[in-house]
């Protein structure tokens, strides 16, 4: 994960508990959300926090960090390759969702 060091130190800002943080992003998240933000980062970035008293926070300037750190704004854009599902199980969630299912080549079949 990617570490920054050259921002201040979150005891120099407005701190805010996990709970608070929530409302601070700019789409109100879940607490789960926020806790898996702080342990595991979401693109390479660890939303930074602070252990006192027994509660854990973070700062409203790191989360706007976070968020602009993880829009990987003028960097590479690199494209997911497709998911390798079977046959098998494309055709079952064609099924489900009432879409034709695959014939040769991936084309709908002529009897569906």
């Amino acid at each position: 994960m990617q570490q920054i060091y050259e921002y201040p130190a979150l005891l120099d800002e407005t701190l805010v508990s996990l709970a608070e943080a929530c409302k601070c992003f700019p789409v109100p998240i879940s607490r789960p959300s926020v806790e898996r933000l702080w342990r595991r980062g979401q693109r390479g970035v660890v939303l930074r926090t602070v252990f006192l008293v027994g509660r854990r926070y973070t700062s409203i300037e790191e989360i706007k960090r976070f968020v602009i750190a993880t829009q990987r704004v003028g960097g590479e854009v690199t494209a997911t390759p497709p998911s390798s599902m079977s046959k098998r199980d494309l055709d079952a969630a064609r099924q489900k969702y009432n879409l034709p299912l695959a014939g040769r080549n991936g084309a709908a079949s002529e009897n569906n």
